[in-house]
């Protein structure tokens, strides 16, 4: 008997799980339900559709990005005498020294040229112009840059009297043995210099005012640049403060000693200017001596500077000074003689 009650409980429990898991599954409702129609069913009337209403979503607010802040980009700019440059010329030889700033006050930045050839430029902005060429300067820190166009010219220079250009000029009395030179020079405005190869005879002022100062000859000389005039001047006769002087180069015709006097281009004891690889002739004049029974010997201090054959003809070998000496017999007379180099 008990054990029939028991085996009666186990089946009602088990019916009952059943049940549960059925109605957990929704079968219940199906069938439920299952003698109904839905909206979905085409044959269905309106009022026997659901009536269920979907729960509307609940809407998500909107949240504005805030947006990162831009940096502004980093400007460079170059500047020459504190102005703001893009562009400058110059002549070869010049030295410059531009600065660059940057907007944020970075500095540190690098220099550098597109032609180190034609102008280079140093880690402080120093800009040494060379040759004639169109170069870009650029500084660069970081991400920005600023660049320079740079134009590098040769100079062409001219030594003129009033207007005419002078490449050989005589000083004399009717002078007063001073003369006005001008130097004619591109680009205009350019800074020149002036010099005299030899002031003992001739000085030249910076402003080109030429005072002969003895007889004989000199190079007077104008640079810009790299560019270079010169200008021959011959002080043809002696100012009175070299008159006595002179009375050694040109004796008196009374005075019966015997006398040897160089000359060069009809100048008496001239002192003169040659380039290495130039020649010039010297005479030998003599003074109350027989040249039909003595003969003039021709000789040279230094023959590493110039050198100097029987006929009295000099050639420079190399820049420096040195003299040339005329021998007659136990009389002699010596005249300085400078080379230069063609490149100077």
């Amino acid at each position: 008997m008990m054990k029939k009650l028991y085996r009666m409980v186990a089946l009602a429990l088990a019916a009952a799980a059943l049940c549960f898991s059925l109605t957990g599954c929704g079968i219940s409702d199906f069938f439920k339900n299952k003698d109904n129609k839905t909206q979905d069913d085409p044959n269905a009337s309106p009022s026997a559709a659901s009536t269920t209403t979907p729960k509307a979503a609940t809407p998500v607010p909107e949240v504005s990005a805030t947006p990162e802040a831009t940096k502004e980009p980093v400007k460079v700019e170059i500047f020459y005498e504190n102005k703001a440059v893009t562009e400058l010329s110059f002549q070869t030889s010049t030295v410059i020294r531009l600065q660059a700033v940057a907007s944020d006050g970075s500095t540190g930045g690098i220099w550098t040229s597109s032609d180190a050839s034609s102008a280079s430029v140093d880690e402080n902005g120093i800009v040494t112009c060379w040759k004639v060429g169109n170069p870009k300067i650029t500084y660069t820190i970081g991400d920005a840059s600023a660049s320079l166009s740079l134009t590098v010219t040769e100079p062409t220079i001219k030594i003129c009297y009033g207007d005419v250009e002078k490449t050989d000029i005589s000083l004399s009395s009717q002078w007063g043995y001073e003369i006005q030179l001008t130097a004619a020079v591109t680009p205009e405005g350019s800074e020149v210099t002036w010099s005299s190869e030899d002031p003992a005879i001739a000085t030249v002022s910076e402003t080109g005012l030429v005072t002969g100062k003895k007889m004989g000859y000199t190079n007077i000389v104008c640079k810009s640049g790299t560019a270079k005039a010169v200008c021959i001047i011959r002080v043809a006769d002696n100012p009175p403060a070299a008159a006595a002087a002179a009375a050694q180069a040109t004796p008196d015709p009374n005075d019966k000693t015997p006398r040897v006097v160089i000359t060069c281009f009809g100048l008496p004891n001239s002192d003169f200017t040659i380039t290495v690889g130039q020649s010039v002739d010297l005479n030998c004049t003599m003074y109350n001596i027989d040249p039909s029974t003595n003969k003039e010997t021709w000789t040279i201090e230094d023959t590493a500077i110039a050198t100097v054959n029987e006929n009295g003809v000099v050639t420079g070998v190399k820049a420096g000074t040195t003299k040339v000496i005329c021998t007659v017999g136990d009389v002699k007379c010596e005249t300085i003689v400078r080379v230069t180099d063609k490149k100077s």
